[in-house]
């Protein structure tokens, strides 16, 4: 989130009720972002943006809502389980709704980043999983930058959140879902329930309490770094996984195809197939 901030600085800070022109430049920022992406795609890579394609957008963008919020609901119900967060009183809600720009420019910003570029620049070499891991530890050293970030916080959010959200653009090859899963996440984290997000401070709907040891509540830097946040994600991220496996839309390594390719082995035609297959399923669900 710390680069986000810094490029993005003036439109994801000071989100207060009624600050109308923060608010329009975060629409601004999301549509400056997707129009540089579209037209990168377009004039360098020469082909259509399919992973901003708007049929379907609606339906993978409700259901990365109900899986973002509905992980950290059950993050959050562990932790009051365990007597660690405990509800002290409400605010007003427009103070939760007064942090939905922000977190949707920052989701938007970094998925586009780590998912629609590193990630998809990666595969295209290296194939789906070194992509995976590689953009994944990519994603949680970022966050080193951050108020009260260690080691241990960034390692958390690459195992947990890394192929989480990675796996969700594997399944559709487009923003939306992925997208709509870290923004419901972060909103749910920081809007609803005032827990810092990455290191920072959060109020939200909620006023709250948050107690115990560092690796069950995440401390200063948020819930992201606590075991309970990894334990409750990596399910998810698998079960995500092993969906894209089940539809083949693993995309091999560059040289294994070039090395067959060759060889003149079947080994090529079937790795090829399947890159072509895993092309294919932007254009299949647009």
């Amino acid at each position: 989130m710390v680069l986000s901030t810094t490029l993005l600085g003036p439109v994801t800070r000071s989100f207060t009720p009624g600050s109308a022109p923060r608010m329009a430049m975060a629409g601004v920022g999301i549509a400056v972002v997707l129009a540089c992406y579209s037209g990168y795609v377009r004039w360098i890579e020469q082909r259509p943006a399919r992973e901003l394609s708007l049929p379907g957008a609606g339906r993978e963008f409700g259901l990365g809502m109900c899986l973002g919020l509905a992980v950290f609901a059950l993050v959050i119900g562990i932790l009051t389980g365990v007597g660690a967060y405990r509800i002290t009183g409400r605010n007003d809600l427009s103070v939760m709704l007064a942090t939905i720009p922000g977190f949707l420019v920052v989701a938007v910003f970094e998925e586009v980043l780590f998912r629609m570029i590193i990630f998809r620049i990666l595969e295209s070499a290296l194939g789906s999983w070194n992509a995976l891991a590689i953009s994944s530890l990519a994603f949680g050293l970022m966050h080193l930058g951050n108020p009260d970030a260690g080691l241990l916080s960034a390692l958390a959010i690459s195992i947990e959140a890394g192929p989480m959200i990675g796996a969700a653009y594997m399944l559709t090859r487009r923003l939306w879902l992925c997208a709509a899963l870290h923004f419901a996440w972060n909103f749910a984290q920081g809007g609803i329930f005032s827990i810092a997000v990455s290191g920072h401070k959060q109020k939200g709907l909620f006023e709250m309490q948050l107690t115990g040891p560092d690796w069950l509540t995440g401390g200063q830097f948020g819930v992201e770094a606590s075991l309970i946040a990894i334990l409750v994600c990596m399910p998810l991220g698998a079960a995500m996984l092993a969906q894209v496996v089940s539809a083949d839309r693993i995309v091999r390594p560059g040289w294994r195809i070039a090395a067959a390719r060759r060889t003149g082995t079947a080994a090529w035609l079937l790795a090829n197939e399947s890159n072509e297959n895993s092309k294919g399923v932007a254009s299949e669900t647009g």
